[in-house]
């Protein structure tokens, strides 16, 4: 159903009522070399429909002080599964055992009964973003073959050839869409760094829904458990694609 306001959102109205954009951490699962924009809610009311991750947007620095500010002035709503926090009164209150279903449609429909909706990723972008997340876009050229000329010295070097990796690995998954090119990242200081350089590097993390939940969880022990499911369990085992963990 939240679909529903993706697909109505036209990228080149900039005075709608209301804007949709996807979220910071959902984009991570999308192939690019160049990052979507990201929209500023300014003192809009926040819906944020999801879960989202505190350890992951404090790796790739997204909604730094928003949620906060829109928390502090009682703008914020956030539906999970199950359960909505939204500010009723003066103050927040979660609301637990709902349909989420339902709260969903309940906002598309006045959305939509709001007028025209807006895209918050720039003009242009709305279908090729669209098409990554739900169909199969059309592959790029192959990327050129990787190639390094040798460490250069510097502590900030060996960070920048991960981040160049990376960078390829989206080029190749624009190129060959239907190929799995997955990354899976631990937790820790200089997993977190890593993940930091490759944001603002403009690139995508090209993680997946698994991926993310093992984010949002911030645990060591997942990112094994994912291993072990690559290497034991079918399909996955006998799937052809690069798959790696950081």
């Amino acid at each position: 159903d939240a679909k529903q306001l993706l697909d109505c959102a036209v990228d080149d109205d900039n005075k709608a009522p209301t804007t949709v954009s996807m979220a910071s951490d959902w984009l991570q699962t999308l192939p690019f070399t160049t990052a979507p924009n990201h929209f500023d809610t300014g003192d809009r009311l926040l819906i944020y429909i999801g879960t989202p991750g505190k350890y992951l947007s404090m790796c790739i620095k997204s909604y730094r002080g928003e949620f906060d500010k829109a928390y502090k002035a009682d703008r914020l709503v956030i539906l999970c599964k199950g359960v909505c926090m939204l500010p009723l009164g003066t103050q927040e209150q979660n609301i637990f055992g709902l349909d989420q279903d339902a709260v969903v449609k309940t906002i598309v429909a006045a959305v939509r009964s709001k007028g025209s909706v807006g895209w918050g990723h720039g003009a242009g972008t709305r279908a090729a973003l669209l098409q990554k997340a739900f169909g199969y876009p059309e592959g790029h050229a192959l990327p050129k073959t990787l190639t390094y000329s040798g460490y250069a010295g510097g502590d900030s070097t060996p960070f920048d050839y991960l981040v160049s990796y990376v960078k390829y690995l989206n080029e190749v998954k624009l190129a060959k869409p239907t190929i799995p090119v997955t990354n899976w990242f631990d937790t820790g200081l200089l997993v977190s760094v890593l993940q930091g350089c490759i944001v603002n590097a403009g690139t995508s993390l090209l993680t997946d829904g698994d991926g993310l939940s093992m984010l949002r969880d911030a645990s060591i022990g997942h990112i094994i458990s994912k291993l072990n499911q690559m290497l034991c369990v079918e399909p996955y085992n006998t799937t052809k694609g690069v798959y790696n963990f950081f």
